[in-house]
C-alpha cells in the first residue's frame, strides 16, 4: 500500500474526530449572541446545598449583582447539622432579597440532592412566575438570571438551560484536562434527542410543574437533571438551550476529587443514557487508536502521516482559539498559564483522549456511586438506596 492510502487508513477516525469537534466549536461561536431582550417577573431561586460550600460568598455576591433581582432564594439543606445551613444563614444578610433555609431531612431511596429539591419545591407558590434551579459552584454573570428566565417569563419555553464553563484557575494536568473536556461539551450542539438539561442552571415555567411532577419524578432517582430532561422530552415540552448561558465555574478540590467528579458524571450518563455512553466511549477509543497508528507511521518516516498529524493538531488549535474567544465573549479571560496548558492539550489529542478513556473505564461500573457525603447502591435509574453516609465536608 502506498504512503497516502496507508496514512488515510490509519488516521481516518482521528482526522474525522478532529474535524467534527472543530466544526462544532466554530458553529457555536458563529451562533453565539449575548441576550438582548430582558424580561421581568417574580423568580424564585432554588439552591440545594451541602457541606462547607467554600465558594458561597462569591456565589452570593454574583446573585446580588444580577440585573434581574430574584423574588427570593430557597437554600435546601439536609439538616441543621449540615454546615451549609449555618453558612447560608450567616451570608443571607449580604443579599438584597429574602433567603429561606429549608431543612429537607433524609430519605434513603433517592439522592440527597433530590430530597433537598423536593423540600424546596414544596415552598413554590402562585406568586412565582419562574423557578430557577442552580448549583453552588457557579459564578454567574450579572445578566445570567435575566437571560435564563426571560424565555420562561415570556411564555416561549417550558425549560431553559445552559452549561458550566470551567475556569482555568487550577494548575495541574487533571483540572486542565477536565476543563478541556467540559468546554468541549459546552460547545456541542444540544440535539433534542439527547434529552439534555443541566441542573446547575435551569429555569422552569410553573405551568410545566404539574406535568413534570418533580416530587414523584425525583422520588427514587439519583440524577435530577437527567431525569428532568427525559421527562420533558417525553412530554414534548419546549426546552431551550441558550448558547450564551455558559456559567463560569471554578475547579474545586484536589486532582483526585476532580477526577472523582468527572467519573460520577460519566457514571450517571452510563446509568441514564447508556447508548450515548457506549457510543462516545467507542468513538474516543477509536480516535485514540487511530492517532497512535498514525503516529507510528510518522515515526517510521511517512510524510503523509506527518501531514495528517499536523492537520489534526491544527484542528485542535482552532478549537483552542474558539474556546478563548467564546470565553472572552461571555466575560471570562483565561490566565496565560491556563491558556498555554489548554493549547498543549489541543495540539496533542492523545492527552485528552487518553484521559477520557481512563474516565470511561472508571465509570464502567455503576453499582456504587459516591456523591458528596453519601454513597449509593444503584440497581437502575429509579432504584437507588443509600448505602453509607459520611461526615459532612467542613
Amino acid at each position: 500500500m502506498s504512503a497516502w492510502p496507508a496514512a488515510l487508513l490509519a488516521g481516518a477516525v482521528a482526522l474525522l474526530h478532529a474535524l467534527l469537534w472543530a466544526a462544532q466549536a466554530v458553529l457555536h461561536l458563529r451562533r453565539l449572541r449575548l441576550p438582548a431582550r430582558h424580561g421581568s417577573g417574580p423568580v424564585t431561586l432554588v439552591l440545594p446545598l451541602t457541606g462547607a460550600a467554600p465558594g458561597l460568598e462569591a456565589l452570593f455576591a454574583a446573585l446580588a449583582a444580577q440585573t434581574l433581582a430574584p423574588r427570593r432564594l430557597l437554600v435546601a439543606v439536609e439538616s441543621e447539622e449540615d454546615p451549609a445551613a449555618a453558612r447560608a444563614r450567616a451570608l443571607a444578610p449580604t443579599l438584597p432579597f429574602p433567603v429561606e433555609v429549608v431543612l429537607a431531612g433524609r430519605c434513603d431511596r433517592r439522592a440527597q440532592k433530590n430530597t433537598n429539591l423536593i423540600a424546596a419545591l414544596a415552598r413554590v407558590d402562585a406568586r412565582d412566575a419562574c423557578l430557577v434551579l442552580l448549583d453552588a459552584d457557579i459564578r454567574p454573570q450579572p445578566w445570567w438570571l435575566s437571560a435564563l428566565a426571560t424565555p420562561v417569563l415570556a411564555g416561549e419555553a417550558a425549560l431553559v438551560t445552559g452549561y458550566r464553563w470551567p475556569l482555568l484557575d487550577r494548575a495541574g494536568p487533571v483540572p486542565q484536562l477536565v476543563a478541556w473536556f467540559d468546554r468541549t461539551i459546552a460547545l456541542m450542539p444540544k440535539l433534542r434527542r439527547l434529552r439534555v438539561v443541566w441542573g446547575g442552571s435551569l429555569a422552569i415555567a410553573p405551568a410545566a410543574l404539574p406535568a413534570l411532577d418533580l416530587p414523584r419524578l425525583l422520588d427514587r432517582a439519583l440524577s435530577d437533571d437527567l431525569s428532568i430532561g427525559a421527562r420533558a422530552a417525553a412530554l414534548g415540552l419546549r426546552v431551550l438551550t441558550r448558547r450564551a448561558l455558559l456559567l463560569p465555574t471554578p475547579t474545586e478540590g484536589a486532582a483526585r476529587a476532580v477526577f472523582a467528579f468527572m467519573r460520577r458524571q460519566l457514571q450517571l450518563i452510563h446509568l441514564y443514557r447508556p447508548a450515548w455512553w457506549w457510543g462516545t466511549a467507542a468513538s474516543v477509543h477509536a480516535a485514540l487508536a487511530s492517532w497512535l497508528w498514525l503516529a507510528a507511521l510518522a515515526a517510521a518516516g511517512s510524510p503523509p502521516a506527518l501531514a495528517l498529524l499536523a492537520a489534526i493538531s491544527a484542528c485542535g488549535a482552532l478549537r483552542w482559539g474558539v474556546m478563548a474567544r467564546v470565553g472572552r465573549r461571555i466575560g471570562v479571560a483565561d490566565p496565560p498559564g491556563g491558556s498555554a496548558a489548554q493549547l498543549l492539550i489541543a495540539l496533542l489529542p492523545p492527552l485528552a483522549e487518553g484521559f477520557l478513556c481512563a474516565l470511561f473505564w472508571a465509570s464502567l461500573r455503576t453499582r456504587r456511586i459516591r456523591w458528596r457525603h453519601v454513597e449509593y447502591e444503584v440497581e437502575g435509574p429509579d432504584s437507588v438506596r443509600v448505602a453509607r453516609r459520611f461526615a459532612h465536608a467542613g
